[in-house]
């Protein structure tokens, strides 16, 4: 913020600022999500399932998991509700100045970070291993040089074979074979991400080719989210329950494989809006780039509100793999391995920014219609594959 406002920028400083946020960021960012969606979690309590006997004298089955589901529900649509502030910060950065929306967002984290502060007496905090993160990489070494095999990591072979006693146990071997085999869930969680970052990205500059009524194209992202806030209750009273009653339980691994169809089917959608987009007046295959647009002030005759069962689409295919993702990482990795599983879901998120980088040349006119065709393509196979892997796994 400090190096946003006016006299920063007419001292040169504004893109060491820039520069600085982002490696900020990254940290910041990179410690807080692998740590707060498990720690919220961890309120919850850990335990068995079990019958308990309400105040009424009705005998209920409490199930810890189902819990866990439900605490990552309301924590998502928590995240979503933030995720408004896009439409107050797009509108601060118009008619007042960009340090405005960066005060608005230090005055959030500021407010979360004086209650985690002024609560931690209240909060249940899982005691960190010294030690831990040594021990996983010395384990994964031995993994790696043992040929990829787990069980080479196990203090009685590294004892027999390398004549040498390992700080970890035979347990902590099972617990890091259960990480591993968690881990196979997110391989295609790059090209989710991909799919995701449209709203963000290309659907922005899509809206932008169309008649948005008086909107700016970049708050349109905003329904993304205000999607997520009226979808989520409605799975979770709803469709879960419905889903329950036919006998397809909602396990994650289901809940993630319909998710990824329905981003397919956002994709497909998306690339069908374009197609609309560039069969119109004034510019047709090159929205905004022809005279008769005078300079980009005409975008075609194509109103945005086609775009919206794009955000719903996606929205719901959200809901339903992003909770699932979050919850089954939480569920599937011993109290020790929770963080760093979480950890991998973001590495996720690095690998998704490469592809963005290699895919990004294709993205402009006249070839986003293929693009959009081709993420629907790539997540078609991808959500076949991994339904037919996993949906049985958990």
């Amino acid at each position: 913020m400090l190096t946003s406002i006016p006299p920063a920028l007419d001292a040169g400083a504004g893109l060491g600022g820039l520069i600085g946020a982002f490696v900020l960021i990254g940290c910041g960012v990179g410690g807080v999500k692998s740590s707060v969606a498990p720690f919220t979690a961890d309120q919850v309590g850990g335990g068995k399932k079990h019958v308990a006997t309400l105040e009424t004298g009705e005998r209920v089955i409490v199930d810890p998991e189902l819990t866990v589901r439900r605490v990552y529900s309301i924590f998502y649509w928590c995240n979503n509700v933030g995720a408004l502030s896009g439409l107050a910060s797009t509108s601060m950065e118009k008619f007042l100045d960009f340090w405005t929306s960066f005060l608005l967002a230090l005055g959030a984290l500021a407010f979360g970070t004086l209650v985690l502060i002024l609560g931690h007496h209240k909060f249940f905090r899982r005691r960190p291993e010294a030690s831990f993160r040594a021990k996983l990489l010395s384990a994964l070494a031995c993994v790696i040089k043992g040929g990829f095999r787990i069980d080479a990591a196990q203090p009685a072979e590294q004892l027999e074979k390398h004549g040498r006693a390992v700080p970890w146990d035979a347990q902590f071997v099972e617990d890091l074979r259960q990480a591993l085999q968690a881990c196979k869930v997110w391989a295609i969680y790059p090209i989710v991400w991909l799919c995701y970052d449209q709203n963000q990205t290309n659907l922005i500059s899509q809206a932008g080719q169309m008649l948005t009524h008086g909107i700016p194209n970049d708050a349109l992202a905003s329904l993304n989210p205000i999607c997520v806030l009226i979808i989520i209750p409605i799975t979770e009273k709803f469709v879960y329950p419905y889903m329950q009653k036919m006998k397809l339980s909602p396990r994650a691994t289901v809940r993630m494989t319909l998710g990824f169809a329905l981003v397919a089917a956002s994709m497909a959608v998306a690339s069908g809006v374009q197609h609309v987009v560039y069969s119109a007046p004034p510019c047709y295959d090159m929205p905004l780039h022809c005279p008769a647009s005078e300079n980009g002030k005409y975008p075609n005759r194509v109103s945005v509100g086609v775009q919206v069962p794009v955000h719903v689409i996606g929205a719901l295919g959200e809901v339903l793999w992003s909770v699932s993702g979050s919850e089954y990482a939480y569920n599937k990795a011993a109290p020790h391995m929770k963080s760093t599983l979480q950890a991998v879901t973001m590495l996720t998120v690095a690998l998704n920014s490469v592809l963005g980088l290699a895919v990004s040349p294709a993205a402009r006119n006249p070839y986003l219609t293929i693009l959009f065709a081709s993420f629907a393509g790539a997540m078609t196979v991808t959500s076949v594959g991994f339904g037919w892997l996993f949906w049985n796994s958990d």
